[in-house]
């Protein structure tokens, strides 16, 4: 299990408030399962290699990663470092996340990493 509350990233939970700026700034809802995670930590770095994006940096790499345009319907919840992406898919009730490399960002290429983010991310974000 993660203790978030020692996250050098930031510790500090999203509030109602940082989550529904950031939903305005993509222009959708994101997965209920992301914004308990936000609500648990506003963005965190697993292991050096999992980076989940905060409210402050969510909106800045969904614009750079273009996934509005190539991954249309899927929002990016965090990166490896070493250009692949982590979606889910913007309908509330998503659960399940997905990675695809960043030079594709097609999501018929992508594989799915994990049924559950909370799980997920508890685990240790292990992407095998």
């Amino acid at each position: 299990m993660i203790n978030f509350s020692q996250n050098p990233y930031n510790p500090k939970p999203a509030s109602d408030k940082q989550i529904k700026k950031a939903e305005s700034q993509l222009n959708m809802v994101l997965p209920h399962a992301h914004k308990t995670l936000l609500k648990q930590t506003n963005g965190c770095s697993v292991g050096g290699d999992v980076l989940i994006y905060g409210t402050e940096d969510i909106a800045e790499r969904n614009a750079t990663w273009e996934v509005h345009h190539y991954a249309n319907g899927y929002v990016a919840i965090g990166d490896d470092g070493g250009g692949q992406v982590f979606l889910m898919r913007q309908t509330e009730e998503e659960k399940r996340v997905w990675i695809v490399d960043a030079g594709v960002m097609d999501p018929q290429h992508a594989e799915l990493v994990t049924e559950n983010l909370l799980e997920w991310v508890s685990g240790g974000c292990i992407v095998e």
